[in-house]
Formats: C-alpha cells, structure tokens, sequence
C-alpha cells in the first residue's frame, strides 16, 4: 500500500444515515447511487452497510461511512427519489458501534416519520434548501413580489397521493398564490384517475389526465380498468391520457404486462383525440416502436424526463414535447437536462413543465438559491407542491440567459397547444 493510500484510508470520515430505503433496493444499488465504486480510491475509503433482517430482507435503511469531503456531496441528495421513494439522508447520530453521539439532534427516530410523512421537524433537506419551517403554519401562502411571479400552467401533479390528503385545499391555494392559473392532475391507478376526474369538477381550473401508470399495471390494470378509463376518457375534464408507458428500470410489473396496457391506452388516446404524457424508463426503443403502430396526431409528452440527451433529440425529431419537473435543479442529476436546454438541443417551444408533486422537488443546492426560491421552499409542507414551478421556470431562463418571464409566457402557449383546455 502507497503512503498517499494510507493518507487517504485514514482521513477525516463521516458516517451517514440513509433512510426510507425501498426493500429491494440493495449493497450494490447504493453503491452505484452513491458512485461509492468508481474509483480505487473510493472503494478502499467508503463503506456501505445495508441493514437486513435475519431473513435477508432489507428494514429498509443503511448506513455509508465516506472521507469527510465526499460527505457534502452525498448529503446534497437528500430527497432525490430512488426506486419510487425520496431518500432520507442526513449525518448518523450513532457512532460505527451503535452508541449516541453527543452532538445536537433532531426530533423524529431513525427509523420513523414526523408529521406529514417527513422524517422529523423542519432542517435542512441535503443542504438544498429547508422544506419546512421550524414552527410551520400549514395556511401561510408564498409572497412573491408581484415583479417575479408569472402566469404558469402545470402540465401534471400527483394531488391524488395521500401526501395531500388532508391539505389538498391549501395545497392549490398556495399554487394559485405563486402563479400557477391551471393545474392537471394524473391519476396513476385507477381509483387515482377516478380522483382526478372528480377534482376536475370540483376545484377551479383544474383539469385531469387519466391512465394507468406502467408501476400498478401488476395491480391495476384488466379488463374494467381497460373500461373505465375509456368511460373517464369522455369526460369534459380530462385533458390528456397519462401517465402512461413503460419503466424496464424498476420492473414493478411484468414487461409484457406493461406492453399490453400501454398500447391499450395508446389506443385510448387516439379514439378520443386525447394527447399523451408517456413514462420512459430504460424502454426508449419500445416506447417508439409502440407509438409507430398507431397513427398519433395528437401532441405526445415524453413525461418527467431524465434520460439522456441522445434520447431528447429522438423524441423531438418525432415531434414530441418534453415534460421537465425540477429533477433538472438537482445536482449532479439535472445537469445533462439543463445542459440540452442550454445548448439548445431541447427547444423552449417543445417544452412541458409540471411539478410531478409530491415528488421531483426543485431543490437547488443552497448557494444557487435565490430569495424566491428560497421561500417556496420553506413552504412545502408535505412534499413538493405545484407553487414550486416558479424556481424550475427560473432554472430554464437560467439556462437561456433570458427573463424568467418570457420562459413562462411560451411554456403556457406549449401547455395550452398540448391541453387544448375547455372553456368553463
């Protein structure tokens, strides 16, 4: 062994907790996340320590043990969401042999979940900005100088998720209160969809996109789930057919399982002249392949994007919008999102922003945070919420060096070219 390697192994280290594990997640899939592996140099100076049960099964937390400086990196991941559920990542409070340490800590355990969902009260989520405050007031709406805030439509929110339950009101209050004038809500399972039609009646301005995500085609998706949502199709409401397509990278369901409702709802879509926000995971090429067979003339939405820069250009060569959620402010993840809008590869007119709440928070390292984007944040109660597409409307004028609200302005022409809302 070199003297720079025993430098090395025996620097400053951090031990860190990482919670909210899905139980398939593995030593390996951490390892991976984390590039824990991807050089001599971090395989000799990290550990990862997944907890399991006597039977093998994960309890669903690990934790890693990494040099003090490649800590700051990790901890800015806290909230990313990996195999459907956001990670809790914060500094352990046990030492390597399971004693407390002395430091300060937070309320809420290890292992359980404050009010809302959260893993104890307020803090910092990865040093990217405070989701809650200490002494958080559910009914405080964000205050946005009239100067900074602009007209956005929200091309998809999960508002069905039990997240928001029980401040579903609040929750498009605040929305309305940062700028949000239109917001369409997908279903995801059936009785999700049902949801969403019935919000689109009932709240304002308001509107639904009904269809069975590839992750419950397992659970969801027969013959009356086929029916319904040919029924849901015919609603005034319902704008959109989605989320809908398929994931080859979790595999929640059986890829031939996931084939077969996709194209029946593909079919859907073109009975009723309805567009498409399709989910693409790892399946690029029969996503394609299944959209080829069908003559598609409405606007499809290649939903939640994340793939690679190769796969935008496909997508937009067919004609297809890109759906953009604030996955693109997180570091290092966003950066090849950013960087195609940047470089122009991803055009702002075949743009589709939607926050995907409660998931894909835009939570922007803490020194990139402006006053505005700071006090969305602070606000989110549950999870992400609509109000925080402000701050990904102002990461995509970033990338075009162009006022946020001349974003804003065409974002809600793409929406309203994809939607074709009804008039009320």
């Amino acid at each position: 062994m070199s003297d720079q390697q025993t430098e090395d192994n025996t620097e400053a280290k951090k031990r860190l907790y990482i919670g909210n594990l899905a139980k398939n997640v593995t030593t390996e899939d951490l390892i991976q996340l984390f590039g824990l592996g991807k050089t001599a140099y971090l395989q000799s100076a990290c550990q990862c320590e997944l907890k399991t049960k006597a039977s093998g099964e994960s309890q669903g937390f690990a934790f890693v043990t990494v040099p003090a400086h490649f800590a700051e990196s990790l901890l800015k991941l806290n909230a990313i969401e990996f195999y459907g559920q956001q990670l809790v990542i914060e500094e352990s409070k046990t030492d390597g042999g399971g004693k407390k340490k002395t430091s300060p800590q937070k309320k809420g355990g290890k292992g359980g979940k404050g009010k809302g969902g959260q893993r104890g009260e307020g803090g910092q989520r990865g040093g990217q900005g405070r989701w809650r405050k200490k002494n958080y007031n559910k009914y405080e709406m964000p205050q946005i100088p009239e100067d900074e805030k602009f007209d956005i439509i929200d091309g998809g929110a999960n508002l069905t998720n039990p997240k928001f339950h029980h401040n579903k009101d609040h929750v498009f209050s605040r929305a309305r209160a940062a700028g949000v004038t239109k917001i369409v809500v997908t279903g995801l399972k059936l009785n999700g969809c049902k949801s969403a039609e019935n919000m689109s009646e009932t709240y304002s301005n308001t509107y639904a996109a009904v269809g069975i995500h590839p992750h419950f085609v397992k659970d969801d998706w027969n013959e009356a789930a086929k029916d319904a949502i040919t029924t849901l199709a015919k609603s005034k409401g319902v704008v959109a057919i989605g989320e809908v397509g398929l994931d080859y990278c979790k595999n929640y369901s059986e890829k031939d399982a996931m084939k077969e409702a996709f194209e029946s709802q593909v079919k859907i879509a073109v009975e009723n002249n309805l567009p498409l926000l399709v989910h693409d995971r790892e399946a690029s090429a029969d996503i394609i392949a299944t959209l080829s067979k069908h003559k598609i003339v409405q606007p499809v939405v290649i939903y939640c994007m994340t793939g690679a820069v190769e796969q935008i250009k496909e997508y937009i060569s067919r004609g297809y919008y890109i759906g953009i959620t604030g996955f693109m402010c997180k570091e290092p993840y966003g950066k090849h999102i950013r960087d195609a809008i940047t470089n122009k590869d991803l055009p702002l007119n075949k743009i589709i922003v939607h926050s995907d709440a409660p998931y894909m928070v835009p939570n922007k390292p803490v020194e990139e945070q402006d006053d505005v984007t700071k006090a969305l944040l602070n606000l989110c109660f549950n999870a992400n919420e609509p109000m925080t597409l402000n701050i990904t409307v102002r990461q995509i004028a970033t990338c075009l060096s162009v006022p946020a609200k001349t974003v804003a302005e065409q974002l809600v022409k793409n929406a309203e070219a994809v939607y074709k809302f009804p008039k009320c």
